[in-house]
């Protein structure tokens, strides 16, 4: 009911009331004919009654209650039971009075306690209208049911929250009350209204306005006492609210919204030292997804990973998928680091609740309590039915939080590779706390230091100068073509300008035949157009030859492009089906090489294809590094880009236009740190001295041999360079094993290079590549050596 569509114009009760024990002395009576025990009861009871002659006035003064205390104790034994009376919380009132004339002990001794405060769960501002709702509500069904016949179905209307302010526990209680001892008498005629206008009241319950005109109290009398008693609903009321509060957004993971959450699982369990963690589980990734500022675990996954939960308490739950209760944390035997820092924290007493959404693990629900055997299975089983909502919300929780953090990584990061993405996905989850919590941030920078690259390229052999020779005869075709349209024009009419045009296009055929300058092609089209093409129209009418000419003319330039664009066109073809061959077996390829140790891999395109890798430590989250996956990641290396080769080799004979590939690869001994740089939405190596190494791969394509003018990178070879004489050392050991598996050639040239710009000191080995069919997958090998632990021929 939402109170502020209630429609109520009176502030006080429109009707009369007053205190009376008539109404209860005539039951007493009536129970005295009827004889038998009750009947004996009664009989005492009224022999006091006789002898209290100001008992029996129709209308008793509230002031004398204290001069009749022993006796209006004993009629109120009517309704409260000895048992009753020392153990639950009950009064006695005027009719629809807030003065209690009568109650127990155990309300008295909540009413006189300040550290306990009983209230109507109501706002505060809307107290008093609500009362005045409620009381003729009340008054309106007694007189339904007294007065009219009509029987109204009532619940309770008034919550009242009693609230321990030393614990902050809280309980709810339900009023019942009893009217058998009110009458209701109505000065006049009682006025006739049908049940259905009782129906249309019913009907439009907030609109009381609309109950007093319909049936004014004005001219009612409510005599004798109500009595209430105060039941204890706090389970149904808690669970209730816990359901409200976990289909909330974000109830889980907002900070004031969980500890809403554990106070009133307190309350619901009665027990103030309890706290309440939840952890939401990632077991593919190897993750417990604990982070704080969202997240609310026991333990921060900061310090701890999936790992440290194996055989622990929350493992026993996760398999078993029921809860594991611990009575005292400190007597139990062989406790795992785990179970140590919760006890370092003062939890001693402890329950771990797997949450499943369809069978499935999605968290952990923690209780714990400072106190040893504070949590026993009869608490569990109260919360039993909550369970489900509790993994409904995780759910729910987690599926909002992942988009949100895609959506930031999406808007300040783009696409991220897979081997890092769980680092992104923290940072951005730190940058939605912040901004959660009103702080202007941003993305804090992302940094792996000590990773090792490797890089490779497998490049078309002078694709520059092929791309100039189509480039050249698309222009030379072109040219021709707009010559011989001239020369048909000359033979219908011989004008001076048509030779000075064709003489034109003669001068650019020849200059272009000797090669092509910067603008060269930017000068022929432009006058091709404005000087050439403009002219058809002029020659539209005239005869065969020439229509023939310009036909032929049109029916070899692009359509889109408007340029001739035949042997570019196959080169780029060419170079697509080339890159294309390459690119997907590298990313089918290094899908598989994720299997031996997550690594950051990125691949571009230029007249062929470069790829970058970098593998460390700080690349994964929750593995450890070591060099031997660096060493089986070079081995990798090798072997994809012979398969690289041998396949673009087998591609040539389907090929427009027949191109070679040269490979190569670079060796950096050093680890070095990549940063991802956010207006670039890329990663680059970190830091001055780093920066050599991306220098040396811009400049390397073109290296040559020392003292000759040979270039190192060859058709059919795999050309490796270094600088450290320890990675000569590792390469030559990988050679030695390829040859054996029928990669290489025997043959091993150790060569040294001319110096580059700004780099020395070059050095390279290069192999030649065995044709043939191709070897075991790069996978395969990759298996093979791991197993054996790289073994002396190989490490």
């Amino acid at each position: 009911m939402k109170l502020n569509q209630l429609k109520l114009n009176i502030e006080k009760i429109p009707f009369k009331k007053s205190l009376s024990f008539v109404p209860l002395i005539n039951r007493l009576k009536g129970e005295r004919e009827q004889g038998g025990i009750k009947g004996a009861q009664a009989a005492n009871m009224l022999e006091i009654v006789e002898k209290c002659p100001a008992l029996s006035n129709a209308s008793f003064n509230v002031k004398d209650v204290k001069k009749y205390e022993e006796e209006i104790h004993l009629l109120m034994s009517n309704f409260f039971t000895p048992s009753q009376y020392e153990t639950s919380m009950g009064v006695a009132a005027t009719p629809f009075d807030d003065e209690n004339f009568y109650f127990t002990p155990a309300y008295s001794a909540i009413i006189k306690d300040d550290t306990k405060e009983l209230e109507l769960v109501e706002q505060q501002n809307q107290i008093n209208c609500y009362k005045t709702f409620t009381m003729l509500v009340y008054a309106y069904w007694l007189i339904f049911k007294k007065l009219y016949g009509f029987e109204m179905t009532m619940d309770y209307l008034f919550l009242n929250r009693l609230t321990d302010k030393l614990n902050g526990l809280v309980r709810y209680y339900k009023l019942e009350f009893d009217q058998t001892c009110v009458d209701i008498s109505y000065a006049g005629k009682l006025p006739d209204i049908t049940h259905d206008q009782i129906y249309q009241m019913i009907n439009d319950p907030l609109n009381m306005d609309f109950w007093l005109e319909t049936l004014p109290l004005d001219n009612f009398t409510f005599s004798g006492f109500l009595t209430f008693r105060y039941v204890d609903i706090t389970q149904v009321e808690v669970i209730s609210s816990l359901k409200s509060q976990l289909l909330e957004k974000s109830a889980i993971i907002n900070r004031g919204n969980f500890k809403s959450l554990e106070e009133s699982i307190r309350s619901l369990l009665g027990l103030p030292n309890l706290n309440l963690g939840i952890i939401a589980l990632s077991v593919n990734n190897e993750e417990v997804e604990n982070r704080s500022g969202f997240w609310h675990g026991f333990l921060n996954s900061d310090q701890y990973k999936c790992k440290d939960y194996k055989d622990t308490i929350y493992e026993e739950a996760a398999r078993s998928g029921t809860p594991v209760l611990i009575n005292d944390l400190s007597d139990k035997k062989s406790l795992a680091p785990i179970e140590k820092a919760l006890l370092n924290k003062g939890i001693k007493n402890i329950s771990i609740i797997p949450l499943h959404i369809d069978d499935q693990l999605v968290g952990i629900m923690e209780l714990g309590s400072t106190k040893a055997y504070d949590i026993n299975f009869t608490k569990l089983r109260i919360i039993k039915d909550i369970i489900p909502v509790f993994s409904i919300a995780l759910q729910r929780t987690s599926e909002e939080l992942t988009n949100r953090i895609e959506a930031i990584i999406k808007e300040e990061c783009t696409a991220i590779h897979p081997s890092v993405e769980w680092r992104f996905q923290k940072a951005a989850a730190q940058l939605l706390i912040k901004r959660d919590a009103g702080i202007a941030a941003h993305m804090e920078e992302i940094v792996f230091s000590g990773v090792y690259p490797l890089y490779g390229a497998i490049d078309v052999r002078h694709s520059s100068v092929i791309r100039n020779k189509t480039i050249q005869d698309d222009l030379i075709e072109q040219l021709e073509l707009a010559a011989k349209v001239l020369k048909e024009a000359v033979k219908v009419n011989e004008m001076p300008i048509y030779d000075q045009l064709i003489y034109k296009l003669n001068f650019f055929i020849n200059s272009i035949k000797e090669g092509l300058s910067s603008g060269d092609e930017v000068n022929v089209l432009n006058f091709i157009r404005h000087d050439i093409e403009s002219l058809f129209s002029h020659f539209i009418g005239n005869n065969e030859g020439l229509q023939k000419a310009i036909k032929e003319y049109n029916s070899n330039i692009d359509s889109e492009l408007n340029i001739v664009y035949k042997r570019r066109k196959d080169f780029e073809d060419s170079l697509g089906m080339i890159n294309d061959c390459v690119t997907s077996y590298l990313e089918k390829e290094e899908e598989k090489a994720q299997l031996m140790f997550p690594h950051y891999f990125e691949k571009y395109r230029t007249d062929g294809v470069e790829y970058n890798a970098y593998v460390g430590g700080s690349i994964t989250e929750n593995r450890t590094f070591d060099r031997i996956y660096l060493k089986n990641l070079r081995l990798w290396q090798l072997i994809i880009s012979v398969e690289l080769a041998r396949k673009t080799e087998q591609l040539k004979s389907s090929l427009p236009i027949s191109l070679d590939t040269a490979s190569l690869i670079l060796v950096h001994s050093q680890s070095l740190a990549i940063r991802f740089r956010q207006d670039e939405k890329k990663f680059d190596v970190d830091g001055a001295y780093n920066i050599r190494y991306e220098i040396v791969k811009k400049r390397i394509d073109k290296a040559k041999i020392k003292e000759t003018n040979e270039r190192l990178t060859q058709p059919g070879k795999l050309a490796i360079i270094f600088s450290q004489e320890s990675d000569r050392n590792e390469y030559n050991r990988y050679i030695e094993y390829l040859i054996a598996k029928d990669y290489f050639e025997s043959e091993i040239e150790h060569l040294v290079l001319e110096d580059l710009q700004g780099v020395y000191g070059l050095q390279a080995i290069r192999v030649q590549i065995k044709n043939g069919k191709e070897s075991q997958d790069a996978l395969s090998i990759a298996k093979e050596i791991n197993k054996l632990g790289m073994p002396d021929s190989v490490n």
